[in-house]
């Protein structure tokens, strides 16, 4: 469990986002191949890709919030002494978590109404649910990262 937990905190961005980009890139590949040596095209690939590259672009979002690569005003907030930053800081990630928070429930809502409708795609007959999720799963990550930042920045480094 611990070895789980700790993959979850320090890869789960990555390994779906590298996954995503690994399946699009075999399934363009099939594209090519079909359309060039066969003559054929085939009808699901670009829609599949197109979905996948909009789980890897919102659950790329979760992995900027973890990485604290989000767009700030850093300059100004160094001006300051390192007291005030941490202030800043801590502010900027109650912030964060109250905006994530909040778009979690329109993310949820958008979901619902989907599920609701039935919706399928037009290729793959998937049910649009699977697309329709990726925004609040992003939010809901974002959430989960942007306390464990606050939780490190607002916790005593210990002097072991």
């Amino acid at each position: 469990m611990g070895k789980l937990l700790k993959f979850i905190d320090e890869s789960l961005e990555e390994c779906l986002a590298a996954i995503a980009m690994m399946l699009m890139a075999i399934i363009m590949g099939m594209q090519v191949i079909a359309r060039y040596a066969f003559n054929s095209s085939l009808s699901w690939p670009e829609e599949i890709s197109v979905y996948l590259l909009m789980w890897m672009g919102l659950i790329s979002l979760s992995y900027c919030v973890r990485k604290n690569a989000s767009i700030k005003v850093e300059m100004i907030i160094n001006l300051f002494p390192e007291s005030i930053q941490k202030f800043f800081h801590i502010m900027e990630d109650v912030i964060s978590i109250a905006f994530y928070t909040f778009l979690c429930c329109p993310g949820w809502q958008y979901f619902i109404n989907v599920q609701k409708s039935g919706q399928v795609s037009p290729a793959l007959h998937l049910p649009m649910g699977f697309v329709a999720i990726a925004p609040f799963v992003s939010f809901v990550l974002m959430v989960i990262r942007s306390v464990q930042h606050l939780y490190f920045t607002v916790k005593p480094i210990s002097k072991d």
